[in-house]
């Protein structure tokens, strides 16, 4: 009896793992959209210490920016890539890598075949993506 319960309890404190793609629709590119995302993706260092949080990010941040908003830099890796089409490739990458609990990009406008082209390697991947596209 106690021996369930225990298996119980170690279960309920195990957080179920999601994968997918989210999509995310800013209204501009203005920089007040950095103090809407900034606070999720510190949530997201801080929520997973042994996968990557992974942002492919079009344009170059600095530590001191990302630290600015309490992101933990120990644990995002920062991918630059301004290209659109790179960008959609590294994505799928980094979603089907594995090593990441969440992967954060700006792909641009995708076909339905891609987006369930990144869905799939994100369920391969076992993680979450977060598409951020600008309206």
């Amino acid at each position: 009896m106690n021996r369930i319960r225990q298996n119980q309890t170690q279960t309920q404190q195990q957080p179920a793992t999601s994968c997918g793609i989210t999509e995310l629709i800013i209204a501009n590119a203005s920089p007040e959209q950095a103090a809407l995302l900034m606070p999720m993706i510190a949530f997201l260092t801080k929520s997973c210490a042994d996968r990557w949080v992974t942002w492919i990010a079009p344009q170059h941040m600095s530590r001191e920016f990302l630290e600015s908003f309490g992101v933990d830099t120990r644990f995002v890796r920062l991918i630059h890539c301004s290209d659109e089409e790179s960008r959609l490739w590294i994505t799928w990458e980094a979603l089907a890598a594995g090593n990441s609990h969440t992967v954060i990009a700006s792909p641009g406008k995708l076909t339905d075949k891609e987006f369930k082209q990144l869905e799939s390697a994100a369920h391969q991947g076992q993680c979450q993506g977060l598409l951020l596209r600008v309206r």
